[in-house]
């Protein structure tokens, strides 16, 4: 069986490891040199994270990501997961609090609800304001997406650099099944999912030295969901000098062609205001930056689904910027669907069909019913 799988970043890569390791002859193409920085999957950091607010049913996925995370570090002998615990910050009613309580209520979790008091005591990295409650996830941490990615390619036999793939009819001549794994060009291949891409910069704040607290034992990855400022995100200090900071969401619409890669003061000045908002001891002094972009579907959930008239093609990489950290679990499902034609596990819920658009009865049909 040979299977081309379109797009080397997290999705891609994860799904050339996992049909490698059933035997299948898998070859990945990649219009760049991945990994690299035009995409989604770049950088050093993105944070896992077990209690899942966006959704109960993310929960069984989510364990079997860690599990193979794991695995590739130990078929890589690299470094690629650290436990740090992960902090979902906001009031009672937030959806990022009530989402992650839902989520470790019903999947026996190990998280712990902190009111008020207890989280300013615990974490003093934190501008606890009135009402601010927090879930801490125990059982999450921080992903190194450039490592991650590099490692998953290692296990592909063929990685086809610099090339790219103008249209999955090009390549369904020459292969047994097609993966679409694009990221933000998914909608240049993909008509029958309504895609858009978003957007996203993140900076490195310098923290001053004596704020000791930001390390990755003492100061939990953190996901923060407030009225005004709408999500931001925090990585513990990796280097001892800078925190990673960013927003979730509230980016620009673009395209891989025409994104702006530069980064000025309307970027920063958010993330400033939101540091010196929420966050004790990082300067508005920015080390450096990083843009990204997120493919969005309407309704914020994945795509992993068969297109809808032709089972030998398969989209996975719809994933609304919380994909990373699902990519080899997500890259298994991708093979399940090559070799089985179905999966054991539970992805009704991203379905492609869901933004299929209802039938309408013409008016003939509505008289004689």
């Amino acid at each position: 069986m040979r299977v081309a799988v379109i797009g080397g970043g997290a999705m891609g890569a994860a799904t050339s490891w996992r049909l490698a390791k059933r035997g299948v002859d898998v070859v990945c193409y990649d219009r760049y040199s991945p990994p690299h920085a035009f995409g989604s999957s770049h950088g050093e950091s993105r944070i896992i994270r077990t209690a899942y607010f966006e959704g109960d049913w993310y929960v069984p996925l989510l364990r079997e990501a860690f599990a193979l995370w794991r695995e590739l570090e130990a078929t890589s002998a690299r470094s690629l997961l650290t436990m740090t615990g992960a902090l979902m910050i906001g009031d009672a009613s937030s959806d990022v609090v009530m989402g992650a309580q839902a989520s470790a209520r019903k999947h026996g979790l190990d998280a712990e609800f902190l009111d008020s008091t207890q989280f300013r005591r615990r974490y003093r990295g934190h501008v606890v304001h009135d009402g601010d409650v927090a879930v801490l996830d125990r059982e999450a941490g921080v992903l190194n997406p450039d490592a991650g990615v590099a490692a998953m390619l290692a296990q592909a036999p063929q990685v086809v650099r610099d090339t790219e793939v103008k249209s999955i009819a090009e390549l369904r001549s020459r292969f047994d099944a097609v993966v679409v794994a694009a990221g933000p060009w998914t909608p240049q291949l993909v008509e029958w999912i309504p895609l858009s891409v978003e957007r996203q910069v993140h900076g490195w704040f310098s923290i001053a030295r004596d704020a000791d607290w930001f390390g990755p034992d003492r100061f939990p990855a953190f996901v923060r969901q407030s009225q005004d400022s709408g999500f931001m995100y925090g990585i513990p200090s990796l280097d001892g000098k800078t925190l990673k900071i960013g927003r979730h969401h509230d980016g620009e619409t673009t395209t891989p062609q025409t994104i702006r890669r530069r980064v000025d003061d309307s970027d920063i000045d958010p993330l400033r205001l939101l540091a010196s908002t929420y966050l004790r001891g990082v300067s508005g002094h920015v080390t450096r930056t990083l843009t990204c972009m997120y493919t969005n579907t309407p309704d914020g959930h994945f795509v992993i689904d068969f297109a809808p008239d032709d089972r030998r093609v398969i989209v996975i990489s719809a994933c609304s910027g919380h994909g990373f950290k699902f990519a080899p679990v997500i890259g298994d499902i991708a093979a399940d669907l090559v070799v089985d034609g179905e999966t054991r596990r539970d992805i009704s819920r991203f379905s492609g069909a869901r933004f299929a658009a209802p039938d309408v009865p013409d008016d003939h049909d509505s008289q004689n019913k």
